[in-house]
């Protein structure tokens, strides 16, 4: 995560834990119901993950699963305590960061909607402000800078150093991407705070990787192809599928966002769904959507 430190890092946290902990059975939900089975010690495996674990230099940052259930029991104990929402800014953050992060925040918290899809209502509750608000600060608990992996992140969670921490890049004020499309990058960020579910580790996209009209799959933010890289979903629950109903639902029912942010809204919703690789799941939100 911190470039040429990362591996290092990750061999002496791996030194640090004796164990990964088995997934409970349950199915991920929204609501941070998946359980914490009694962890079974596998310290050379953990190492050899850390070590192994492969970063995208296509697009945002990636962790894998290995790294979750590390971050899952290093920081079990605080899983199911309740925090108070609200943020801090590390002292590194640079003003403008800070401002352009505040003036995003204050966008979304000004949104109000008429209705909900029900996967929205499970995930965010309704289309507003208030608590769209509410998942953040709940899950974020401080913000930092960081290169994040590679030079076309914009923000990423690295859960085995804080789960409820966010990095950011000097990219989020760099990129010229519509305000919203900043905002779906730090709520995608801020799923990936839930050690409860496994931080919703991304899937490795197929290769090839093909969109409608049979062109290679590229990212929006950077223009690089996505093939091969870990940087898609296969369910609607996750940091790409969460974002992408959260956009949606934006785009069809904000009653106070002007028509370019709806149409921003719209777009990058429909480009993110294109990165939900299961068929099932991508079902599953296109249904949604008609609701």
């Amino acid at each position: 995560m911190v470039r040429a430190a990362s591996t290092l890092g990750f061999l002496t946290f791996g030194l640090l834990l004796a164990a990964v902990p088995s997934r409970a059975a349950n199915p991920f939900d929204g609501g941070g119901s998946g359980g914490i089975e009694v962890p079974k010690p596998n310290l050379e495996a953990l190492q050899e993950a850390a070590a192994d674990a492969r970063r995208s230099s296509a697009d945002l940052y990636s962790f894998s699963k290995e790294e979750a259930a590390a971050a899952q029991l290093k920081f079990a104990f605080g899983i199911k305590a309740p925090r108070k929402p609200g943020f801090t800014f590390d002292a590194d953050v640079p003003a403008d960061i800070q401002a352009q992060m505040r003036a995003d925040l204050a966008f979304i918290k000004g949104i109000a909607g008429d209705k909900a899809t029900p996967l929205h209502r499970k995930i965010f509750g309704g289309v507003n402000g208030a608590d769209y608000t509410k998942f953040f600060e709940t899950r974020v608990s401080a913000i930092g800078m960081n290169g994040c992996g590679n030079g076309n992140a914009v923000a990423c969670v690295i859960p085995f150093r804080d789960p409820s921490k966010m990095w950011l890049t000097k990219n989020f004020i760099r990129f010229s991407h519509p305000q919203v499309s900043r905002m779906m990058v730090v709520f995608h960020e801020s799923r990936h705070t839930e050690t409860q579910n496994g931080n919703w580790s991304h899937a490795t996209c197929p290769t090839p990787f093909l969109d409608a009209n049979g062109k290679d799959m590229k990212s929006i933010w950077t223009g690089a192809t996505l093939a091969g890289e870990p940087a898609c979903d296969e369910t609607p629950l996750g940091s790409y599928g969460s974002s992408t109903i959260m956009l949606k639902n934006i785009s069809k029912f904000c009653t106070n966002c002007t028509d370019k942010v709806k149409m921003d809204a719209g777009l990058y919703a429909d480009d993110q769904m294109g990165r939900i690789i299961d068929a099932d799941a991508k079902k599953q939100m296109k249904n949604d959507f008609n609701q």
